[in-house]
């Protein structure tokens, strides 16, 4: 019979540092689940991907977006909808079971986003309290709940974001370990491969940061056999897509076919009947997008299916930017400010979501835009070197959403990294109140006593 193990060696196994982590990411988990319980309703994802996934566990196809009988559709990535309309099509259609998995599958991703960036932030050398002090917020400020936990069922948010985090955890460290070999880059090249497929804005994130490993760690000579590593897994990811596409609308199209649809929504003469952004942009959503009661479903319709819509759409916005620089200019301007710093309209795109917390929403929204892109600028400007890689994935993924609409789901990209930022911009100036505490106590013993007439006239050196 094997002897009981020592109550001492009991104790260690709780003495690991990532204990204490875990502990909060369960908590931010079981937050989330309660959250659900306490609304009585465990709800289902809406819009284009619910539709997607349960025309895929009727049919196994990506198809009906816009409803029943829009047909095949290169509209959204497919793999989510896919994940999700298997789920549907053994355990049934929105059916309890179905949903429970999901929102298992949603919380998953999104507590793995922020285990890799506590570790990535490890890495960078952030103390562990202000990485505790990150990860705690993420965990438990209800910022996002209903995205996390309704939303991201089925959009690719939470998964982009967890493997966006873990991709730039493994390329900081080959950069710390010198690891540039072919089979590091190679795995490296189709994790970013697969990421840019699931979600562009942080698949070019990604590219951007193998880039500054390529250009810190890799010899010249060798940038070829990169380059041919990096395409090679580019065309193993896009290829079945890509051909699948090609099949069904006689066109490329690697990734999808709505950026025409997402630039007219964002870019249109201005509604002299409407007041304000929020006005403007939901009379705009009501009027042409297929999902909305405005005859957008009619147009497409008689536009002759999904994509000769997205097409026509895109190229009435390309005319309107031609004719409007000025106008596009501040757009896109507005455009960046809402995305690190929305407006409470924000809550409210796709119906009434606002509530008495929304306005702390609003202000936590802000107030982390404040300290996390802080936090970015003292990185950069005071440790440099690792924090180029953790930089890019609070600066980039913004560009595609520069000339296109930014939305809550959209946004949650950079919040785990502006809230580590923040805790980078918290050290810092915990550092600094140390630093001049510590003068100020040490000044009084340096200088000359004051009553002694032997004490040599030096200068003050506090």
């Amino acid at each position: 019979m094997p002897s009981p193990i020592p109550f001492r060696s009991r104790l260690r196994l709780f003495d690991s540092p990532y204990l204490f982590p875990l502990l909060l990411l369960l908590g931010g988990a079981v937050e989330r689940l309660a959250w659900l319980v306490m609304r009585s309703d465990l709800s289902h994802a809406h819009g284009e991907a619910a539709n997607a996934a349960i025309a895929y566990a009727k049919t196994g196809e990506i198809a009906d977006v816009f409803g029943k009988g829009t047909g095949l559709t290169a509209h959204l990535n497919p793999i989510l909808p896919a994940i999700g309309g298997t789920i549907y099509h053994i355990f049934g259609i929105q059916s309890t079971t179905s949903e429970v998995l999901l929102i298992l599958m949603a919380i998953g991703f999104a507590m793995t986003s922020g285990w890799f960036l506590y570790l990535l932030f490890e890495r960078l050398g952030v103390a562990r309290w202000a990485r505790l002090v990150a990860l705690g917020i993420f965990c438990f400020f209800p910022i996002n709940l209903s995205v996390e936990v309704v939303d991201f069922r089925l959009w690719e948010g939470a998964m982009a974001a967890a493997l966006g985090a873990g991709t730039l955890l493994l390329i900081v460290k080959s950069d710390q370990e010198g690891d540039t070999g072919w089979r590091r880059a190679s795995i490296i090249a189709l994790l970013a491969a697969l990421l840019f497929f699931i979600n562009p804005a942080n698949g070019l994130m990604i590219y951007f940061a193998a880039f500054i490993l390529l250009v810190r760690r890799v010899p010249l000579r060798r940038w070829p056999q990169m380059l041919f590593i990096t395409i090679m897994a580019l065309i193993c990811i896009l290829t079945p897509w890509t051909l699948r596409n090609y099949e069904v609308f006689q066109r490329f199209i690697p990734l999808r076919g709505n950026m025409g649809l997402e630039l007219a929504l964002a870019n249109h003469p201005d509604d002299p009947t409407q007041n304000g952004d929020f006005a403007q942009f939901r009379s705009r959503l009501e009027t042409i997008h297929p999902l909305q009661g405005g005859g957008g479903f009619e147009r497409l319709k008689r536009a002759g299916g999904e994509l000769a819509y997205a097409d026509a759409m895109g190229a009435e916005a390309r005319r309107w930017i031609a004719a409007n620089p000025g106008a596009f200019m501040r757009n896109c301007l507005s455009h960046i400010r809402q995305y690190y710093f929305p407006p409470e309209w924000q809550w409210r795109i796709y119906g009434d979501g606002t509530s008495r917390a929304t306005w702390l929403k609003v202000a936590a929204s802000w107030l982390l835009g404040i300290t996390g892109l802080s936090g970015v600028l003292v990185a950069l400007l005071t440790r440099r070197g690792l924090y180029l890689y953790a930089a890019c994935a609070v600066v980039l993924p913004v560009l595609p959403y520069i000339v296109t609409q930014p939305v809550p789901r959209y946004r949650y990209l950079v919040y785990g990294p502006l809230i580590f930022f923040s805790a980078v911009l918290l050290e810092w100036l915990a550092a600094k109140m140390r630093g001049w505490f510590r003068r100020g106590e040490q000044a009084p013993r340096d200088r000359p006593a004051a009553s002694s007439p032997d004490a040599p006239s030096l200068p003050y050196q506090g």
